[in-house]
């Protein structure tokens, strides 16, 4: 039987990502009334053009510092794509769940001897899990996500029994999650 599942999850912005907005904002709205107050005193009148081009370029610079990960589950396959602003999608890794070696909740210990780690989440820390699979050209990859209910469950049917079992009983230990 086939199985898809494919969930959105955007990451929320902390502190930093705010004060880098306000920082371009402002930053922006300065040089363009300088260009603005210059181009009056000069009667340059280019430089109104380049004060509403600067302003142009920092709503489009904003709009796109957004970020969304999209986790897409096909039979056996887990793809990770990042889309930044609504505009520009990238695909981060694709990983097979039968090569996967531990899938559970991501407490920050996880990841020794591993070659690369992947982080696509939420940005809360709420609700983070892990997997570890071997990546064709990564090695050995730890995947940090945030899937839901719904995500968790399609990757566990497609896991190696091993592997499924392990995180089965720690889910049931941690947060109840199978019924």
């Amino acid at each position: 039987m086939d199985s898809f599942c494919e969930q959105l999850v955007k990451k929320q912005n902390s502190m930093a990502d705010y004060l880098k907005v306000g920082g371009l904002a402002l930053g922006a709205l300065a040089l363009s009334v300088f260009l603005f107050t210059a181009a009056l005193v000069t009667n340059f009148m280019v430089l109104i053009v380049l004060g509403v081009l600067i302003l142009v370029g920092a709503c489009w610079l904003i709009t796109g510092m957004s970020t969304e990960y999209e986790y897409i589950v096909t039979n056996t396959d887990l793809d990770i794509d990042k889309i930044m602003g609504k505009r520009q999608r990238k695909r981060l890794i694709t990983l097979k769940l039968p090569q996967a070696e531990q899938f559970g909740v991501y407490t920050g210990n996880e990841g020794d001897g591993v070659q690369a780690t992947v982080i696509a989440t939420d940005g809360t820390g709420v609700n983070a899990y892990y997997l570890i699979a071997n990546h064709k050209t990564h090695g050995k990859t730890m995947l940090v996500f945030s899937p839901d209910k719904r995500t968790v469950t399609t990757i566990l049917d497609n896991l190696p029994h091993k592997v499924k079992t392990a995180a089965k009983l720690h889910f049931n230990e941690k947060d109840n999650l199978e019924e």
